[in-house]
């Protein structure tokens, strides 16, 4: 795409990378994005620019800085440009990623037009390209894909080859039924057609309302939480971006996984609070996918499991609880349960062995992270670093009898020697690790000493203020201290001033999840990122906290062009997220 054609594009999404904001009344949302969308992203502008206006903080503002510190920046640059462009840069913004029917996809942004005549002018001044007419719309193209508008909105779309980021699907060197000697196999697919662009935006401007996103309950429900953020994605057409035509046992296997994902669903609303970022997200299943969760409902996370852990620097913990048959069911549904009996026949095990062995609940848990120094392996008078910490998993038995099978399977008996209940690692087995195993469960440690005071089951453990809490009572319950790791990792480690090590030591606390339990309709996971101040909004501190790594950015540069002699590559650049993500957009 030419460059200066680019530019132009890259006033769409732009608008929402840069968040842009200060909206007047936002468009009607979903109206222009169809419901075979696999993907969608939203940005509430109006709710972004109250936050950033409270803290006297401005785009314009964030801009003029960084434009003053360096005048050569082409975000800066194309904002000027932007502000008379005829682009409403105080509207909403929707990028979404749609299939087509023969491979054929395209990447889509809707944004707000607020004056159609000098959007036209400025596109013919900077594509040279001509701008045409179609039935209430005017558009122009580009061998990428084409912007089209009308008096209100702007819409762009451009092709997009999903070979070319997943690999193809169906190719032989990712063929997964090659190797199990399926003759019926399918070839490589050939190259998708590539979207007809004019066409795909007549159809778009002019989309039906049972036609589009917004009909989807899905949609509609994360909308209503009014996120500054929001994200949607449909499981099912995620699946239809794979443009081969398989055959054999992987046709079987195809059609299966269209069974299983279809009507599934994954949403997230992200909201910019003091003091964190939270997110909401749902998980929407498929009728398959249904009927399979109420036959092997979750239950809750074992606290004990945690709470006897002998420490008072817990770095982070994954707890979970879920029935393994679940799995089980999945493999069945898309037909590789087959495949996974053949590959364990020779361990004289089967599937239904290892899920009726394993309860799905289990604990894994970090702590006393360190960074220590220590002689090189290869010369003693030079030092090196190795991060270092403490953990324990421990995973809960199931049926017994299944799980005694396994361990008398020719595969594994002849690693251990059975004392009572108890199975010990033959000599050398375990290394430094502590092992543990016995008809209960199954404990790996760090080290022996760790291993001999948690499953003497007497220790406490103690987290920070709130952490317990917010684990009880979900499926699912993650924790990891950004805050401890940070703090931990020696100065000279990190090669930057004091005055940026702390700003960097200064802002992440730590970051949870929570997975609730499934209500039948979705399962609700509360993402957390909490930062160490509380009091100002996460948003205000993401901002300064760029433009002060972005300055400390630029004057090391200036410093090594200073002492080279030359213009410094920019391989350890701290990049500013804005330009980073609006340079990929215009590629």
């Amino acid at each position: 795409m030419k460059r200066m054609f680019s530019r132009a594009l890259l006033l769409l999404s732009g608008i929402a990378v840069l968040l842009l904001s200060a909206c007047s009344k936002a468009p009607e949302q979903g109206k222009h994005i169809p419901k075979t969308a696999a993907l969608v992203l939203g940005i509430n502008s109006k709710q972004i620019q109250e936050k950033l206006v409270t803290e006297g903080l401005t785009v314009d503002k964030l801009f003029e800085a960084v434009q003053q510190k360096d005048t050569s920046n082409e975000m800066a640059k194309a904002l000027k440009e932007a502000e008379n462009s005829g682009v409403d840069l105080k509207g909403d913004v929707f990028v979404a990623m749609v299939p087509g029917d023969k491979g054929n996809g395209y990447v889509m942004a809707v944004a707000k037009l607020k004056d159609a005549a000098k959007f036209e002018t400025f596109l013919k001044e900077k594509s040279k390209k001509e701008i045409k007419a179609g039935k209430d719309f005017k558009f122009m193209e580009d061998e990428d894909g084409a912007v089209g508008f009308n008096n209100e909105t702007i819409i762009g779309v451009f092709s997009f080859d999903a070979n070319k980021f997943g690999g193809d699907a169906y190719g032989p060197e990712n063929d997964p039924f090659a190797a199990l000697g399926d003759s019926a196999a399918p070839a490589a697919p050939k190259a998708p057609e590539k979207a007809n662009a004019p066409e795909i935006l007549d159809g778009l401007f002019h989309l039906k309302a049972d036609e589009s996103v917004g009909t989807i309950e899905s949609f509609k429900a994360v909308q209503k939480e009014k996120g500054d953020v929001l994200f949607w994605m449909s499981s099912e057409q995620i699946y239809a971006f794979n443009p081969g035509t398989p055959s054999g046992v992987a046709a079987l296997v195809s059609t299966n996984v269209k069974k299983l994902t279809a009507g599934s669903f994954q949403t997230a609303a992200v909201h910019f609070e003091n003091g964190k970022i939270k997110v909401n997200s749902n998980a929407y299943a498929g009728t398959e996918m249904k009927e399979i969760m109420k036959k092997y409902p979750m239950e809750k996370v074992n606290m004990s499991m945690l709470e006897t852990y002998p420490s008072d620097n817990v770095l982070g913990f994954v707890l979970m609880n879920f029935d393994l048959r679940m799995l089980g069911d999945i493999l069945k549904l898309v037909g590789m349960d087959g495949f996974a009996n053949m590959g364990l026949a020779e361990a004289g095990i089967t599937l239904d062995d290892v899920l009726k062995a394993f309860k799905g609940e289990f604990a894994l848990i970090g702590s006393d992270f360190s960074v220590v120094s220590q002689p090189s392996a290869w010369d003693s008078t030079y030092k090196t670093t190795k991060p270092q910490a403490k953990w324990v998993f421990n995973l809960k038995v199931g049926d017994k009898a299944a799980f005694e099978k396994i361990m008398s399977s020719p595969r594994i008996a002849p690693m251990f020697t059975k004392k009572g209940n108890e199975y010990v690692p033959n000599e050398g087995l375990s290394g430094e690790m502590g092992v543990s195993i016995s008809n209960e469960r199954i404990l790996l440690s760090s080290d022996a000493e760790l291993m001999a005071a948690y499953a003497a089951g007497k220790g406490k453990v103690k987290l920070d203020e709130g952490i317990e809490s917010k684990a009880k009572g979900n499926v699912m319950s993650m924790y990891f201290s950004i805050e401890k790791m940070v703090n931990n990792i020696p100065a000279e480690e990190m090669k930057v001033p004091d005055s940026v090590l702390n700003d960097i030591k200064g802002l992440l606390k730590d970051f949870t999840v929570a997975t609730e339990p499934y209500n039948g309709t979705s399962q609700k996971s509360t993402i957390e990122l909490n930062f160490k101040n509380e009091g100002q909004n996460t948003l205000v501190q993401l901002a300064n906290f760029t433009q002060k790594m972005y300055s400390y950015y630029l004057s090391k540069k200036k410093e090594d062009e200073a002492a080279w002699g030359e213009p410094a590559i920019d391989s350890a650049a701290v990049a500013v997220p804005v330009d980073t993500t609006a340079a990929a957009v215009a590629q």
